[in-house]
């Protein structure tokens, strides 16, 4: 299973939005380019949920439908809080005590040991029991308008347990979308996931270096068919700004800037939190109040809506092209920038013959501080077999004419990514005139 077009979501946390600040909220999504907004567990967010405050949930999925958006929900199956019900209602569902393990250990975010209560999951009567209750309550959210679901914590889930719940919700609703959130998990945890029915899984490109292999790797553990969704911050944990340890407002954008980009060319989908479109510091599950939240907005640094517009679109146009080619590192020119190449099974039109293949080639300048100068030739000399045709690099909409590679040398300003838009050379024409070719 995966999805069909490539998904822009929008995750919001819930609890930073007044009532009444709901209608405003969607709107901008529509206008970012988003098609799905996910609201954030309470659970992986380390806050108590409060009911009373928030769009009743009927009425914010009419809203996103009325506005075209699907909405997702972020659902925790090997957790509750310590004051939910179910523990009290069945005792011998859950751990006698709050569990040593953090929910991190099994690829979900991190959370408090000690607000939580862990579900005995080893235990096949409780696993019958959960299944019984998930499948009635995803009914009854998919009844009121929710579309899918993100799955934490996967790896902490019997694989029977999800492969029935989602095979018994699909057979009520054939259109939802099950995705797992699966960053922090090991190959070994992802391996028996690979047959569970997933549509699309998360990478974790926000955190590469843009040097070391691990992020390719990570890329071919995932699991099986599945979308593979890629986002330049994440919702659970420190902000990008925080993992650099930037403080000055242009480094903080140009490090955005890169993620943004990154993330749009190299996924299959994107997805973005709250708060990243203007830079924000505090990181998203930060317990704060609406009007202190719209407060930080106001006095934002950073405004990054026109290139998440931008990167949006980019990923409609182009990247729909390349929805389920894998990333591939190759080898980089020289010290400071990576390389990365995607292709196609087929052209734009459809042909399945080797002249007809698509390939994306992604530059990144790795320096956050520098500008990086090098010749074109010892760049693209390591791409096997295609020639230039399109530079995507202002992240406008496709063109129709083709443009050949520059000639001389090559220069990225700090952190900057260039990307190309390049088919395979003519089986006649040989490596020492591709680049007249183009």
């Amino acid at each position: 299973m995966s999805f069909a077009t490539a998904p822009r979501i929008y995750c919001i946390n819930p609890l930073l939005v007044s009532r009444r600040g709901w209608p405003a909220l969607l709107d901008r999504c529509v206008t970012l380019g988003f098609d799905h907004v996910l609201l954030a567990n309470t659970l992986n967010l380390g806050q108590p949920a409060d009911a009373e405050e928030g769009l009743p949930l009927n009425e914010l999925a009419a809203a996103c439908s009325d506005r075209g958006l699907h909405l997702l929900l972020d659902i925790v199956l090997d957790r509750v809080s310590s004051e939910d019900p179910l523990i009290d209602a069945y005792p011998s569902w859950f751990e006698s005590g709050p569990s040593p393990d953090s929910a991190s250990s099994a690829g979900g975010p991190p959370v408090t040991s000690d607000s939580v209560i862990h579900v005995r999951m080893a235990d096949s009567a409780v696993q019958r029991g959960l299944y019984a209750l998930w499948c009635r309550r995803l009914r009854g959210l998919l009844d009121v308008g929710v579309a899918g679901f993100v799955c934490s914590a996967p790896a902490a889930v019997p694989v029977a347990l999800w492969r029935a719940l989602m095979t018994a919700t699909r057979s009520y609703r054939n259109s939802v979308s099950f995705l797992a959130w699966t960053p922090g998990s090991s190959a070994p945890q992802l391996d028996p996931l690979t047959d569970a029915g997933f549509d699309a899984v998360f990478c974790s490109g926000a955190w590469w270096d843009y040097q070391a292999t691990r992020y390719v790797r990570e890329q071919d553990n995932l699991i099986g068919d599945a979308t593979i969704i890629a986002f330049p911050e994440t919702p659970f944990g420190p902000r990008l700004a925080g993992l650099l340890s930037l403080t000055d407002a242009p480094s903080r954008r140009r490090a955005s800037l890169r993620a943004l980009r990154f993330a749009a060319a190299s996924g299959n989908g994107i997805l973005i939190p709250m708060g990243f479109e203007l830079g924000l510091t505090v990181p998203f599950d930060t317990v704060l109040t609406p009007a202190q939240y719209d407060s930080l907005c106001g006095e934002a640094e950073i405004d990054l809506r026109d290139e998440i517009q931008q990167a949006n679109r980019f990923i409609v146009d182009i990247g729909r092209y390349f929805l389920g080619a894998p990333v591939a590192l190759l080898r980089s020119p020289g010290s400071g920038l990576a390389l990365l190449q995607r292709s196609t099974r087929t052209g734009l039109g459809g042909q399945r013959d080797d002249t007809a293949r698509l390939s994306l080639l992604i530059v990144v300048n790795q320096d956050l501080y520098q500008t990086w100068q090098g010749d074109v030739d010892d760049i693209f000399n390591h791409v096997d077999g295609y020639v230039a045709q399109a530079d995507l690099s202002d992240w406008n909409e496709g063109r129709e004419t083709a443009f050949s590679l520059p000639q001389g040398p090559l220069l990225l300003e700090a952190a900057e990514i260039k990307l190309w838009l390049a088919r395979a050379a003519p089986s006649s024409v040989g490596r020492g005139d591709i680049r007249q070719a183009a």
